[in-house]
């Protein structure tokens, strides 16, 4: 059922909503725009009006694959909006990814990032764990990554501390495609995230998360547009995941006027709504780093022609049949009246 839409009513949630009282559902839509990736558009009017994205990849579906923001230019990266990434590497799916500097941007801007934390593109290291991260009121010293290798198997990773470049991580995985981010909000199923008056202000958020059954969780919330989406809190996001979509871990990407989702389905488009450019609604920023989905379209599902249709046309076929052999038989019998004077 592919581009099959759903749409909940908030009487048909009510039992999600009991489960977590603080964030109830208004309404759903689910989606399965590509092979192995479920999107599901959310809004709630409770602990107020709240507009996410969720996106749902089976690592494991054929076809998918990733690609973070290449290194280039005199710094970690050049920057560009994540549309322009998504289009520029064909991909289907794209959001933000890395926390950048320098910001605010200077004026001229020449486009050069400086990236906070780990980050890899297909095995290139570009940026190694930062013991001393830039606004440390956000920032956790040498926050863990999420990698995904080249067999989309993805690990949260933490910096290998006997390794004073911070280029090389603790767990025994490869390092691929790796994006991190402040902190990580959920850490084995328990929220993790930071208590600060920063953490706990409402703001746009992107996150990037693992469930079971291999599945990895993009999450975007609108903020800074009241009534209309007025954000979250990070530990409001890790309690939403871990309850709602079974997140287990998962890293707060770089977030506010920077948190964009994107999709070529099949026109490349922003399916959120960001504030990136004076917190105006609507506006792109060029960010240091993104991350790409590769996914294919599903098959197009044959036609099938409804139950009424298929009755009428065998009571049409059958009724013709029968007069057609009706006839035949009335033409080889002899007439009643045959052989009397």
């Amino acid at each position: 059922m592919s581009h099959c839409s759903v749409r909940l009513s908030l009487a048909l949630v009510l039992a999600a909503a009991l489960a977590a009282p603080g964030l109830a559902l208004a309404d759903v839509a689910v989606t399965h725009p590509f092979v192995g990736v479920t999107h599901i558009q959310r809004t709630q009017v409770s602990p107020r009006l709240l507009s996410m994205h969720i996106i749902q990849i089976d690592l494991k579906a054929p076809g998918i694959r990733f690609l973070v923001t290449p290194p280039g230019g005199p710094m970690d990266t050049v920057k560009e909006t994540t549309r322009q990434f998504l289009t520029r590497e064909g991909a289907q799916i794209a959001v933000n990814a890395h926390y950048f500097e320098p910001w605010p941007p200077p004026n001229p801007d020449t486009g050069a990032a400086d990236l906070v934390g780990l980050a890899a593109s297909e095995g290139k290291v570009c940026s190694p764990f930062d013991a001393s991260p830039p606004k440390p009121y956000a920032i956790r010293p040498n926050a863990p990554a999420l990698n995904i290798d080249a067999a989309n198997r993805a690990t949260i990773v933490h910096r290998n501390m006997s390794d004073p470049a911070g280029r090389t991580v603790a767990e025994p995985v490869t390092l691929y495609n790796a994006v991190a981010g402040n902190e990580q909000i959920l850490t084995g199923g328990e929220n993790t995230a930071g208590a600060g008056s920063w953490h706990n202000t409402l703001n746009p958020h992107t996150v990037i998360g693992l469930a079971p059954a291999s599945v990895l969780v993009i999450f975007t919330v609108d903020g800074r547009r009241p009534g209309v989406s007025g954000g979250m809190t990070a530990r409001e996001v890790a309690d939403l995941l871990r309850s709602d979509y079974g997140v287990t871990d998962a890293i707060n990407l770089d977030g506010g006027g920077s948190t964009t989702l994107c999709m070529a389905d099949p026109v490349p488009r922003v399916v959120n709504v960001p504030c990136g450019i004076n917190n105006a609604a609507g506006t792109e920023r060029a960010v240091g780093s993104n991350l790409a989905v590769f996914a294919t379209r599903p098959e197009p599902a044959a036609a099938t022609p409804p139950v009424a249709g298929i009755l009428i046309v065998c009571l049409l076929a059958g009724g013709a049949l029968t007069i057609l052999v009706w006839h035949r038989m009335k033409r080889r019998s002899p007439s009643a009246g045959a052989g009397q004077p």
